[in-house]
């Protein structure tokens, strides 16, 4: 590849690796229900926290390839401007907390009397009683979504796991 063509490659290519760290790097290490090695959540916490910043490095990149392409035939434009695109869009989307939408509240919860509810007898469940009303609240549904709001009696509780 002659020498004037490379900083278009390798500025769209660096750029768009930039953006696809900060998407994959937290997804992966935070995926739920696996542990996380100490170093492993280091990197992500610190991805997360330096994103803004990488993106906004990986954004000025892509622009500088497209810039740096743009001279050349219109292949190297396509190139360069679709390479742009993917590192706007990977870094729009490493913005948002796909965690917060998958374990969103319980929104309508439903209860049944225990006899009732169809749950394995060996089902962990957490229980309240505030004075003569008890509620179980299945681990296996509340590790999903985290945080229910409920009434036992006269007292608004919020069920957290």
């Amino acid at each position: 590849m002659p020498s004037h063509r490379r900083p278009f490659v390798l500025l769209g290519l660096g750029a768009l690796l930039v953006a696809l760290a900060t998407l994959i790097t937290p997804l992966w290490v935070m995926r739920p229900f696996r542990p996380q090695g100490p170093t492993e959540l280091a990197v992500a916490l610190w991805v997360l926290r330096f994103g803004p910043w990488l993106l906004l490095g990986a954004g000025l990149m892509a622009v500088a390839a497209v810039v740096r392409a743009w001279p050349g035939g219109w292949w190297r434009r396509i190139a360069a401007v679709a390479m742009l695109v993917l590192t706007l869009g990977a870094g729009g989307l490493s913005r948002i907390n796909v965690f917060e939408k998958m374990f969103a509240p319980m929104p309508a919860p439903r209860f049944a009397a225990a006899s009732e509810s169809g749950l394995p007898d060996e089902a962990i469940v957490m229980a309240v009683r505030v004075g003569e009303q008890a509620r179980g609240y299945p681990v296996e549904v509340m590790a999903y979504h985290h945080v229910l709001n409920d009434v036992v009696g006269d007292a608004a509780i919020v069920v957290t796991y």
